[in-house]
């Protein structure tokens, strides 16, 4: 694997993404992570032509830290396959980081993720970016608990007025990364996993996951697949209609698990309501479609409206399990 990446290093640099005669004297840079901790700032770097050492530098600004790290073990640092960068939430609270690394990185489509662990624990066990792109494309795929989010996702939504960035939060329980729900940085707020999936239910950016549902101290396995959240508003009425697919390998007789899996969404949806209108910030794409209706103070006919939740759930045939 490793001679795999080297060599399309190589490549890419032969091809004019950087001078192939300072292929040697380059520090390569596929993963960063950022703290805050004991009144300094802390910056790591995986770098993947140095067999992925990873390396730290410290500094009293993000300017210094910066500023250290231009040159690696006597090699000119080089971002541009920068991929994944890790946040502590500690450092999320500097409202000059945003803008600082806008300025700082010609290349912004780098995924962006956060937690409130001790950075280290994490990166001692995970410091390359293929790791942390596998750990979210599974996790999405099984759980529907994280998405992607770049820093250039990050940065509309901070200059959006009505909306506000969230960050989707990981966690390290025994030597294995878990998502942790997400961050509003800009409220400093913290959401749990059952929030932050419906979030990303209702703007659409999953579109299936799977649970399990407890029924007489029997657990059963459930896939939602094909799910879709369609949000009117009109007349003061809110409605939003969640479908999708239902079944489970476990059993055919779905009716009692449709109607846990259908409440539990109801109340993570609901919970989730409540979070954006107590913070009075949109995370979802709710306040997109009153605004289209009511320009003037969206947020107060987003309260006051009369709230519909439909979770139509189709039974779908059990595949073959083989």
């Amino acid at each position: 694997m490793k001679k795999i990446i080297i060599t399309g290093i190589i490549l890419l640099l032969f091809l004019g993404y950087a001078p192939y005669q300072e292929l040697n004297d380059l520090a390569v840079v596929d993963f960063m992570a950022l703290d805050f901790k004991d009144n300094k700032y802390k910056l790591y770097l995986n770098i993947i032509n140095m067999d992925n050492t990873l390396y730290e530098l410290e500094g009293d600004s993000l300017g210094e830290v910066f500023f250290k790290a231009k040159n690696v073990n006597n090699k000119k640092t080089y971002y541009n396959h920068l991929s994944v960068t890790l946040f502590s939430t500690s450092i999320l609270k500097d409202k000059e980081l945003l803008t600082f690394l806008k300025d700082e990185f010609t290349n912004i489509d780098y995924v962006t993720i956060g937690t409130k662990d001790n950075i280290e624990d994490i990166l001692d066990k995970f410091h390359q970016s293929s790791e942390y792109e596998s750990f979210i494309t599974k996790e999405k795929e099984d759980l529907g608990s994280i998405i992607n989010v770049t820093f250039k996702d990050l940065l509309s939504d901070r200059m959006d007025d009505i909306k506000t960035p969230l960050i989707p939060l990981i966690t390290i329980k025994d030597d294995v990364l878990h998502s942790n729900g997400g961050y509003l940085f800009s409220k400093d707020t913290y959401l749990d996993n059952n929030i932050s999936k419906a979030s990303y239910l209702i703007s659409n950016k999953i579109t299936s996951y799977s649970q399990k549902v407890e029924i007489d101290d029997k657990y059963y396995e459930v896939f939602l697949s094909n799910l879709k959240t369609i949000i009117n508003y009109k007349d003061n009425n809110l409605k939003i209609t969640i479908k999708g697919d239902i079944n489970s390998p476990d059993t055919d007789n779905l009716e009692k698990i449709k109607e846990i899996v259908i409440s539990d969404l109801k109340n993570d949806v609901n919970s989730f309501i409540l979070v954006e209108l107590d913070k009075y910030k949109s995370f979802s794409n709710i306040i997109n479609y009153i605004y289209l209706k009511e320009k003037d103070k969206p947020f107060d006919k987003y309260k006051d409206a009369k709230k519909e939740i439909v979770i139509d759930l189709k039974k779908k045939e059990k595949s073959n399990y083989d």
